[in-house]
C-alpha cells in the first residue's frame, strides 16, 4: 500500500511538471552607461601658488555635483570607456564661473571618435557644481607657527581657482562600470 501511494504521487508530480508551460526567456539588458569622475593634476605650466610661511591654501569643498550623463544616444554602439577631462574654475564664491575640454598629452581624446556628446555632458554637469569656495589665510608676517588659519589675527580671503578633473564615461556588455580615474 505504502509502494503504490508513492507511485501514485511520484506519477502526480511528474504530471504536473510536465504540464508546466517553459519559463520566459529573461530580455537581453538594455544598455546603460557610468560616469565616474576624479580631481586630476593640472596641465604642465600651469600657474600654481607660491605660500610664503605666514599664508594657507584651504582647497574649495565639493559641496554638490552630479555626474555627467551618459549620452543615451551611442548606450546602443557599445563604445569602449571614453576619458573626458574638463578645467573648471572656481569663483570666490564656489560657483563653476568658466570650465572648458582640457586636450594635452595627459587627456588626449580618442582618435577614431567624436566625443562632443561626451564633452557636452561633462560640460553640464561641471557648470552645476557648487563648492565652498577655497580660501588664502593670511598671518602677519612674524608668524611663526604650523598653521597660519590659527594664528589670532589671521585673515581668510575667498580665492578663485582652477581645478581639473577627468570624467570615465564605460559600460561593457550593458552593465555600468564606474572607475575613478587618474587620482591620487
Amino acid at each position: 500500500m505504502i509502494r503504490e501511494c508513492a507511485l501514485f504521487a511520484a506519477t502526480v508530480l511528474l504530471t504536473a511538471c510536465a504540464s508546466s508551460p517553459p519559463p520566459a526567456a529573461l530580455p537581453p539588458p538594455s544598455a546603460q552607461g557610468a560616469v565616474g569622475e576624479s580631481l586630476i593634476q593640472p596641465a604642465s605650466g600651469a600657474r600654481r601658488m607660491d605660500l610664503a610661511r605666514n599664508r594657507r591654501f584651504i582647497h574649495p569643498n565639493l559641496e554638490t555635483s552630479t555626474l555627467p550623463d551618459y549620452p543615451a544616444d551611442l548606450l546602443a554602439l557599445r563604445l569602449a570607456p571614453v576619458v573626458v577631462c574638463v578645467d573648471a574654475v572656481i569663483d570666490v564664491a564656489g560657483l563653476v564661473s568658466a570650465a572648458r575640454v582640457r586636450r594635452d598629452d595627459d587627456c588626449a581624446p580618442p582618435v577614431d571618435l567624436d566625443t562632443a556628446a561626451f564633452e557636452a555632458s561633462a560640460l553640464q554637469a561641471v557648470h552645476s557644481w557648487n563648492y565652498a569656495p577655497a580660501l588664502l589665510c593670511e598671518a602677519p608676517p612674524d608668524f611663526d607657527g604650523d598653521d597660519a588659519c590659527q594664528a589670532a589675527d589671521a585673515v581668510e580671503t575667498p580665492t578663485a581657482v582652477r581645478l581639473s578633473y577627468a570624467f570615465r564615461f564605460s559600460q561593457q556588455a550593458g552593465t555600468p562600470q564606474v572607475e575613478r580615474v587618474g587620482g591620487r
